[in-house]
């Protein structure tokens, strides 16, 4: 009866672990930790981590148009990324920054999905859980997981079955957990800062690439009037360097335009998926804590 469903418990997981070893090691499933480089929190990556990926990224990636500038294609890559003013490269920069944070955001949240596999609530349908029982939740979360602070689901609910026994209510444990949703809904939101920054900055690096084309088109255009005679020579070679400072003008713009586009299907891609994690936190908590609570009324 109640002395039986309060006993200790062993949670449920995907795959069998010998009993001391940890079911869950978020040094193993998060991207960042997995290589010992400062770790985000929640879903959102380390601003420094991503820095130094996209560095490591861009060196690749430069370092290999530079390799292979020697053919056709390669030296159209290098011309399109360097040239113009150089105004492309700060754009190729930023684009490989947000593409390495987005990627690594994937990551997190998939390492973050890992939790919500996790039962640590007995099945018997004959478990309550009360202030009395709190404890052994909380134990048998500590056990089966190495770090579950980092993990927003476990930390969400540890949290509350902190509380339960200052709770009076079953409705008081249902508001704890919406406002700790909406606290980490919040962060969340706020982790895209970083990005909102880049898709912001990057037309503004094409719009510069354009006003310094069309100055030096303008600039050089004056030259072509100068030209003294008729030589059509003189005129055709000047009206060249015309066209190279509208060049830089429009390709400059397009590049940045195209970056920014493919950036921002990719953050909405990931962004769909982060609010699909909340939501499926909210579910989880709400089955695997709200619909057990029993809490038995104070003596007064």
């Amino acid at each position: 009866m109640t002395s039986q469903s309060q006993a200790t418990f062993t949670p449920s997981a995907p795959t069998a672990r010998p009993p001391s070893a940890p079911i869950l090691r978020f040094h193993d499933l998060d991207p960042e930790a997995r290589f010992g480089l400062p770790t985000g929190k929640g879903t959102t990556p380390s601003s420094l981590t991503s820095f130094i990926l996209a560095l490591v990224v861009g060196a690749v990636f430069y370092g290999t148009a530079y390799a292979l500038r020697g053919e056709p294609w390669g030296a159209a890559v290098w011309h399109y990324t360097t040239g113009f003013g150089q105004i492309p490269i700060p754009i190729v920069f930023l684009s490989i920054w947000s593409l390495v944070f987005l990627l690594v955001k994937s990551l997190k949240i998939r390492a973050q999905k890992q939790a919500l596999r996790l039962s640590f609530v007995p099945e018997d349908s004959g478990f309550v859980l009360t202030d009395a029982t709190a404890d052994a939740v909380i134990d048998a979360i500590d056990r089966s997981v190495d770090d579950p602070s980092r993990f927003l689901f476990l930390a969400r609910c540890r949290a509350v079955l902190r509380m339960m026994r200052n709770l009076g209510r079953v409705s008081d444990v249902d508001e704890v957990l919406s406002s700790r949703g909406d606290q980490d809904e919040s962060s969340m939101d706020s982790g895209y800062t970083l990005l909102r920054g880049f898709v912001w900055a990057i037309p503004v690096l094409g719009f510069i690439g354009t006003v310094i084309g069309l100055t030096q088109a303008m600039g050089r255009f004056g030259d072509v009037m100068k030209v003294a005679g008729t030589d059509v020579g003189q005129i055709t070679e000047k009206l060249r360097t015309v066209l190279e400072g509208l060049d830089t003008a429009f390709i400059t713009t397009a590049e940045a335009l195209i970056a920014v586009l493919v950036i921002h299907l990719l953050q909405t891609a990931v962004r769909r998926a982060d609010e699909a994690l909340c939501d499926d936190i909210r579910a989880a908590c709400s089955n695997a804590v709200v619909a057990r609570v029993r809490i038995a009324r104070k003596e007064p």
